[in-house]
């Protein structure tokens, strides 16, 4: 049995949402003296360019040359263009942008789909004319375009993407786009000492070790990244492949940083360190299993969807002996997360607490909820990420995109199981988790528990759900169960979530117990329940395309009893027999 527990909050989170330690952290890094510190001697010429892996979205790419910006397929509003044109550098001076937006566009991530747009010599000139503004605007310090995660993404992209964007023949504007590299590993170099933990951590030590690969003079940028990473990888990356921060598309990044990187060790003559080699091995079995027929994450935890991406395209460079070695398929107890997989049904279903607080800023609150898709077709799903697409600093949609009532599970009360704090992090809720697999002739039982009820109401949330050999067969059960022997709350109503993807087409059947569910490809399904409520309820769905697309979901409410309460649903495949009934 796998039991995971939230660890507490550590010295250096608490420091981190220190109001005082940060305003410190602004005047010290926005000082003279600290630009000063970043002045040396000047590079000429890069050593190399790392090999760009995996291409971006011609489609976003185009909308970029058209002065457009696009992430997670969805296109940045600009209140003062009618076409949402930001032309020029206008970016830059955009000050009512959350803090995802600040960090995709600072981050350069939107190079790698600006190096797929068919006109050349337009992306080049955009890309030109948009590092070149943000060099005018950017060279002081800044909270989130100097944050040590957003410099070390930078890095890498200016580094992967170089013949873009440092082609030219504009020698001043060459000249200044190598030395805000060179200054920006300065800036890594001072700050690797109280480096983040979790993902952004490992971000800004990539862009060490990258600056001290591909930067001449960069000897010591390289060495002090490599001890940092080696360190870091034992700490961040789980013994299933996964990341402390739960988040798929996080893992996904760095995967994707980490195995540019091994090419260009490769590519330097540089014998790639061991560690290295191992975890990328780890975490593309871990991304293995956690994708669904589609090839696409699902959607725990901040993972989002983008129309271009094929995670299977991103692991053919791994054989099946090196995964099924390295990294389980179907048990990702570290991550928290348990994969089944019978016949043309995947199902993923996140068994794991939030994240520490420190590392739970794009956590959701999701417990016990699951996933469901049948060859290519997702039918159960949660809804998604919305930061993209709540794209101001007020971010109501996106908080509630993460709440529990967005995921496919329990919700008692209309309570989320673990707290949303105001600054964004996860606070008090579960602290435990179990779980426990069980298989025998190829079917397969999951089990798991939560105790994210049990301080404010004295409840556990706990799940059973079952799937036959052939996957065309599957039933759960919801159980919620007094933690206390006195009952001093009394009834309480709860609601059981089954978000469905906007591609299905669903209808209640007449006895009210019963949901037909028709699926893209045309295969039909039934939801059955019995003694609860059910009703069929619009919903939003965030998970692809950017947009918000208009969706249903099954939802069965009742009030809790008295020591415990249990609902039992399931889902078939449509046969004759269910026609005849």
């Amino acid at each position: 049995m796998a039991q995971l527990r939230r660890k507490s909050a550590s010295s250096s989170s608490k420091k981190m949402n220190n109001p005082i330690a940060n305003a410190m952290n602004r005047a010290k890094h926005s000082s003279f003296y600290h630009d000063l510190s970043l002045r040396g001697k000047h590079p000429l010429r890069l050593l190399g360019t790392p090999q760009d892996l995996w291409p971006g979205s011609v489609t976003a790419g185009t909308q970029i040359v058209g002065q457009k910006f696009i992430a997670g397929g969805h296109i940045l509003e600009n209140p003062n263009h009618d076409q949402d044109h930001w032309p020029k550098g206008e970016i830059w001076f955009a000050d009512n942008l959350n803090e995802k937006w600040q960090e995709y566009l600072h981050s350069f991530d939107w190079l790698k789909d600006l190096n797929q747009a068919v006109d050349r010599a337009s992306a080049k000139s955009r890309a030109e004319e948009l590092v070149e503004t943000w060099i005018e605007q950017n060279t002081q310090w800044g909270e989130i375009s100097w944050r040590a995660d957003i410099v070390g993404r930078r890095i890498i992209n200016w580094l992967v993407y170089a013949p873009l964007i440092m082609d030219s023949e504009e020698l001043i504007y060459r000249s200044r786009g190598l030395d805000i590299l060179a200054r920006s590993a300065r800036h890594l170099f001072l700050l690797s000492s109280s480096f983040p933990d979790g993902p952004d951590g490992l971000q800004a030590i990539l862009g060490l070790i990258f600056s001290g690969l591909y930067l001449p003079d960069g000897e010591k940028w390289f060495k002090e990244g490599l001890a940092l990473f080696k360190f870091a990888i034992g700490k961040e990356i789980l013994v299933d492949g996964g990341l402390r921060s739960r988040n798929p598309h996080e893992l996904l990044k760095i995967f994707m940083n980490m195995e540019i990187l091994r090419t260009s060790f490769i590519k330097r003559d540089i014998q790639p360190p061991n560690e290295l080699e191992k975890a990328v091995v780890r975490m593309a079995g871990n991304l293995r299993s956690m994708i669904h027929g589609d090839g696409k994450l699902a959607l725990f935890n901040g993972a989002y969807i983008q129309n271009n991406e094929d995670i299977f395209s991103v692991l053919l460079k791994f054989n099946e002996d090196e995964l099924s070695t390295d990294a389980p398929r179907h048990s990702l107890e570290q991550s928290g997360f348990c994969r089944i997989e019978n016949g043309e049904t995947v199902i993923l279903q996140d068994v794991g607490p939030p994240a520490a607080l420190e590392l739970s800023r794009a956590c959701h609150v999701g417990a016990l909820s699951f996933e469901m898709s049948r060859g290519t077709q997702r039918m159960i799903v949660n809804c998604g990420d919305a930061g993209f697409i709540d794209e101001t600093k007020d971010q109501t949609l996106f908080l509630s995109s993460r709440s529990t009532r967005a995921h496919s599970t329990l919700i008692l009360n209309n309570y989320n199981n673990s707290e949303i704090r105001d600054d964004g992090l996860i606070g008090r809720g579960i602290t435990s988790i179990t779980s426990q697999r069980y298989e025998e002739n190829n079917h397969v039982l999951l089990e798991a528990s939560h105790n994210g009820y049990a301080e404010p109401f004295g409840l556990s949330h706990r799940r059973l759900i079952y799937v036959n050999e052939r996957g065309d067969d599957i039933r759960g059960e919801d159980i919620l169960k007094r933690t206390t022997d006195e009952d001093k709350i009394g009834s309480l109503p709860f609601d059981i979530r089954f978000h469905l993807h906007p591609s299905v087409v669903c209808s209640v059947g007449d006895d009210e117990t019963t949901v037909l569910i028709e699926l893209g490809n045309g295969e039909k399904w039934i939801f059955r329940t019995k003694d609860v409520n059910l009703a069929l309820e619009e919903s939003d769905y965030f998970g692809e395309g950017g947009a918000i697309s208009q969706s249903h979901q099954i939802v069965l409410s009742e009030n809790t009893q008295a020591v415990q309460t249990k609902v039992l649903w399931s889902l078939s495949l449509y046969s004759m027999s269910d026609k005849a009934e």
